[in-house]
Order: structure tokens, then C-alpha cells, then sequence
């Protein structure tokens, strides 16, 4: 029988979570996995989870920009000039960079050694499931990755970013798409170190015309394409999809 991904989305009343609380979600999930690892006969092991939400307006960093004291000059910064978003230090690699409204994040919950996967291998199969779900219908654009990280429209413009944290191959953290985001947040900071580099959004891509038409009907855009990304991430593993609400998951035995 082959495997099932759980797929939790988690939505508030407006939608949007703030990122500490996503955090805290995120790290009961890794909790489990880490414990189950730890001592493997006393629990049955947690199904892999992919955790899809719309966040709160926050800049995060990653873990090695905590001693730079120029990550401490930006965050002072931007608390002062970013009215309204957070500023948080992650467990996450890679560098500066911004969720909000109109964003996809995506945090996959698995074992990598139940899936034989490598940590570069796990980072290329993040970055595939964004290009193959940007490529589909009705968006049907085209995507890349290049030398340096995440998921690119043109050599100069990015669409998605990839940051991961692994802890006894137990994956944490993960990816994020620009669906509809409000492309302004990104130009108070250098985003992902990249001074050359710029945001785009699938709606900036399409034009107000085009997009208009593809999301009628849909919704939640950012939900839908959320649905989108956690079918294809579990059909490149050649696992099943599983929909599971976060209550019923927080009693996770439920839902195996």
C-alpha cells in the first residue's frame, strides 16, 4: 500500500496566522517525529505532514545571520520603518526574507530516511513541486531554479524562497510562494542577500486581466494553490494525499 502525506492547511477567521503561533504548530509536529525517533516501539510513528498556511506580515531571518551585528541593525530598522510585521530570528538556513498576505508557505514534516531522500535531494524536490504548480493550469508559468536558491521567473526576478531545518532527519521549515503579495514589503530589505534580485508574484506575472480571470470562482487563491502544491509534493514522493483539519491532527492517532 503506498503512503499517505497528511495535508493540513491552517486558517484562521481572516485567514492569516501569525508566524510565532504557525512556529509552535510546527514544533509539536517535529516533536513527535523527534520523540518517535528517539524511542521507535513505545508510539506508532507520526504519518508525514505537510503544513500549508497564509501568514501575518513578518520578516524572518535565518539562524546563522543571529551573531551579525548587521542583522541586528536591520531588524532594529525595520520594526521602526515596517509598520506592522514581525521580526523573528528562525531555526531555518538561508538569509533575509518576507511572509505575509497573498503568500504560500509550505512546511513539509517528514522523515528523510523513510523517504531515502538526501538533504539536497529533499531541497530540489521542494523547488520541483513549485515549478510543476506554477507551470499548470491556469497560471501556466514558467519557473527555474538557478545558482542561487529558490525559484526563479527570470535570472533577476524570484517568486519563491527555500529555507529548511533538519534535526535527526526530521525536515522542518520550507518553502514559500508569492501568489498575490503585496510585492511593496519586499523592497525594505535585501531579500536573500541578492541586491540584484527582485520579488514577482504569480499576479504580477499574469497581469490584473489574466489573473482576474484564472482565480474566479477559486475562492482562497492562496488555499487553493495550496491544495495545488500539497498534491503535487506528495505525487513526486509517490505518496497519496490525505486532507486532515489541525484539531483533528493535533490528536493525530485520528488521522492515520
Amino acid at each position: 500500500m503506498s503512503r499517505t502525506i497528511r495535508h493540513i492547511h491552517i486558517s484562521k477567521p481572516s485567514s492569516l496566522i501569525k508566524y510565532a503561533d504557525a512556529a509552535k504548530i510546527q514544533d509539536h509536529f517535529v516533536r513527535l517525529n523527534l520523540d518517535h525517533r528517539l524511542s521507535p516501539g513505545t508510539a506508532l510513528a507520526p504519518p508525514p505532514t505537510i503544513l500549508t498556511m497564509e501568514m501575518a506580515p513578518v520578516y524572518t531571518f535565518g539562524r546563522r545571520q543571529i551573531t551579525d551585528p548587521d542583522t541586528s541593525r536591520q531588524i532594529y530598522r525595520l520594526e521602526k520603518e515596517a509598520d506592522g510585521a514581525d521580526c523573528v530570528v528562525t531555526q531555518r538556513g538561508g538569509q533575509t526574507t518576507f511572509h505575509g498576505p497573498g503568500q504560500l508557505v509550505s512546511y513539509p514534516i517528514l522523515d528523510l530516511k523513510e523517504f531515502n531522500l538526501s538533504s539536497k535531494c529533499y531541497i530540489r524536490h521542494l523547488e520541483s513541486t513549485a515549478i510543476e504548480s506554477l507551470a499548470a493550469s491556469p497560471f501556466h508559468i514558467f519557473a527555474k531554479t538557478t545558482e542561487n536558491p529558490g525559484i526563479w521567473t527570470t535570472d533577476t526576478s524570484k517568486i519563491g524562497s527555500v529555507g529548511v531545518h533538519l534535526r535527526r532527519y526530521i525536515t522542518s521549515h520550507g518553502i514559500s510562494v508569492n501568489v498575490s503579495t503585496d510585492l511593496s514589503w519586499f523592497e525594505k530589505i535585501i531579500a536573500c542577500g541578492l541586491p540584484d534580485a527582485y520579488a514577482t508574484s504569480i499576479r504580477a506575472e499574469m497581469g490584473d486581466d489574466a489573473w482576474h480571470d484564472a482565480v474566479e470562482g477559486k475562492g482562497s487563491v492562496v488555499e487553493w494553490f495550496a491544495c495545488l502544491y500539497a498534491q503535487r509534493f506528495a505525487s513526486l514522493l509517490g505518496c497519496g494525499i490525505k486532507r486532515c483539519e489541525l484539531e483533528d491532527a493535533l490528536r493525530w492517532q485520528s488521522c492515520i
